[in-house]
């Protein structure tokens, strides 16, 4: 156990299909009494069963029989990827959850409950997720999940929060249907999702060098879906889109990813990329000339200040979405800057800031209540408005979406290596979506 009053628990990575979770759609909403869908009486009792059962088991494996207790522990799993392309944002994540509970103990916790964070790990497989989640609400008690990654392990996650009788804050997942047909009461979007973030591009999409557009993604939920948006975008400003190819994650070798951009005779590319998967397109695009051949270069979460150092001056002039800006002027971003570089030695960025927002949120919302009961800290956090590292936020009820700003930065020499400067700074009113008349809360 730590010395700074934030309790861990150990780590699981054992990976396998619990016979009692499945990626089922159709769960019971038992928040304010609708059901997603009709079921027959029998399979009604059989989902309530299940929930009594998870109740049961979470209160005598783990001993939190007195949940409701003044000064019982707020308990939050955090389920990262440890290995792969993904394993560094998944470590960084948990370091934010980390430095938010410690300093929310080192105050005497929030509304007098002490923040204990259990560690756990998946392999960012959707099963995975699911079964470690179960274990960590049934065996460790935990009320609230972060630092969950993708966009699949969240749609599978929403689909099982009701029968687990948790929330989930969800700081890294992005792809618009998570607030839209999957959307569920007891999940919270604090990331900004690929809608906002294109939207936040397309106010300087049409101001960017190059009109004959390339796409290179990764294949899953959020490559897809920001290809999507990103087309839309690029025809609304009148640029072409010459090619569109996606790579599974993980690849290593883009070879022929590149020569087919260079084949198309785009002049600019946008490229969904992350993690390691990222550094060998950026590393292999420049091997092959390609860089040297677009005028413009935009990321979409594949340039992030973690990889200014492995990648160095091949990436001076990207472009990419930026969530967040580390030079916001206000003081609770200015002492969260100060803290996490204090506590580990580098400056946040995006995936850690993220997640401290979500750890900010979670706290809002249980002081809010008053209670650290998940149901009543899910209505109280409906429309809630707070201050945050990002400024003034609200937690907008009818989808869950955290109303936020967006950016796009350039990357640029300082003195210091490289940074983000800031070249658009676009708000909420602007890059959120109305509510999506699938999200049925």
């Amino acid at each position: 156990m730590s010395n700074d009053k934030t309790i861990l628990r150990g780590t699981s990575t054992n990976p396998g299909w619990p016979g009692d979770v499945q990626p089922d759609d159709g769960q019971w909403n038992f928040i304010r009494g609708k059901p997603m869908r009709k079921w027959s009486i029998g399979a009604v009792i059989a989902v309530m069963a299940s929930v009594s059962l998870a109740a049961c088991g979470s209160a005598s494996t783990s001993g939190d029989a007195d949940g409701g207790a003044a000064d019982a522990p707020i308990k939050i799993a955090l389920i990262p990827p440890t290995s792969g392309a993904l394993a560094q944002f998944g470590a960084d994540a948990v370091k934010a959850w980390k430095l938010a509970a410690k300093e929310a103990n080192e105050k005497g916790g929030v509304a007098g409950h002490p923040v204990e964070i259990i560690e756990k790990a998946t392999d960012a497989d959707p099963a995975t997720t699911l079964r470690v989640a179960r274990e960590a609400v049934t065996q460790d008690g935990a009320r609230f999940i972060g630092a969950v990654m993708t966009s699949p392990e969240h749609a599978a996650l929403n689909a099982q929060l009701a029968s687990l009788g948790a929330l989930s804050f969800n700081a890294l997942g992005k792809d618009d249907a998570l607030v839209a047909e999957q959307c569920v009461p007891y999940s919270f979007a604090i990331v900004q999702r690929s809608m906002m973030d294109i939207n936040a591009l397309a106010e300087a999409l049409g101001e960017l060098p190059g009109d004959r557009w390339a796409i290179q993604a990764v294949d899953y939920a959020t490559g897809h879906s920001a290809a999507e948006k990103f087309r839309a975008a690029a025809a609304a400003v009148g640029k072409e889109i010459v090619l569109e190819q996606f790579a599974p994650l993980n690849t290593s070798d883009f070879g022929s990813y590149i020569t087919k951009i260079l084949e198309s005779g785009a002049d600019a590319v946008f490229a969904v990329e992350y993690g390691a998967d990222g550094v060998a397109f950026v590393k292999q695009a420049e091997q092959f000339g390609l860089t040297d051949r677009l005028q413009t270069v935009l990321g979409f979460n594949m340039v992030s200040e973690p990889l200014f150092e492995t990648l160095g001056d091949t990436i001076v002039g990207f472009y990419n979405n930026v969530g967040y800006d580390i030079d916001a002027d206000n003081p609770l971003n200015t002492a969260f800057v100060e803290s996490y570089t204090k506590e580990y030695g580098t400056p946040p960025y995006y995936v850690p800031a993220d997640n401290y927002l979500a750890a900010q949120t979670l706290f809002a919302g249980i002081e809010a209540a008053g209670s650290i009961e998940p149901s009543a800290v899910a209505e109280a956090l409906n429309d809630l408005a707070f201050d945050s590292i990002v400024g003034r936020v609200t937690m907008r009820g009818a989808d869950h979406q955290l109303l936020r700003p967006s950016y796009l930065g350039r990357v640029v020499k300082a003195d210091t290596g490289l940074k983000f400067e800031i070249i658009v700074a676009v708000g909420a009113d602007k890059t959120t979506p109305t509510p999506s008349p699938a999200c049925k809360m």
